[in-house]
């Protein structure tokens, strides 16, 4: 493991972040914009009527905006866990690209390579677990990878 082993995990982990990526965001994401098209067009219909005051669009348009940024927790914790996925992945690359540059003993860069592999897995595999699967007390573990990286 001189740096190799993260190369070929930061691809393998970038396709599974990139897999599950799509899964998980719009699962979320589609009640959402059904409900901002659902509103939209009330506000629309509500606009081309006479007898609707301006007034009574402000709140209308206020209270989609704040549904739509509070609604989902959970797609919030999952996207979290889909950039740091993909972050990790990029960093394991990195890091094996600069492991197998440096001049250094080979235990070194062996103890190195398994920390950074180590702290992806923990960190933000354990945020997935969390969020995607509601694995709970997974998201307690998740610094511990953070540590390791």
């Amino acid at each position: 493991m001189n740096g190799k082993a993260n190369i070929v995990f930061g691809f393998f982990y970038l396709t599974v972040t990139a897999v599950l990526g799509p899964l998980v965001l719009v699962q979320g994401e589609g009640s959402s914009i059904q409900v901002f098209f659902a509103a939209d067009k009330a506000v629309e219909e509500l606009r081309k009527s006479e007898d609707a005051p301006t007034q009574t669009l402000t709140p209308a348009v206020v209270g989609i905006m704040d549904y739509l940024r509070g609604a989902n927790a959970l797609h919030f914790k999952a996207s979290a866990a889909h950039a740091h996925g993909n972050l990790e992945a990029l960093l394991n690359i990195v890091a094996g690209v600069v492991l197998m540059s440096l001049v250094i003993p080979w235990a070194f860069k062996a103890f190195l390579s398994a920390l950074y592999i180590a702290g992806a897995l923990f960190h933000s595999g354990m945020l997935y677990l969390a969020a995607v699967f509601d694995v709970s007390g997974a998201a307690g573990i998740s610094m511990i990878g953070s540590v390791f990286i």
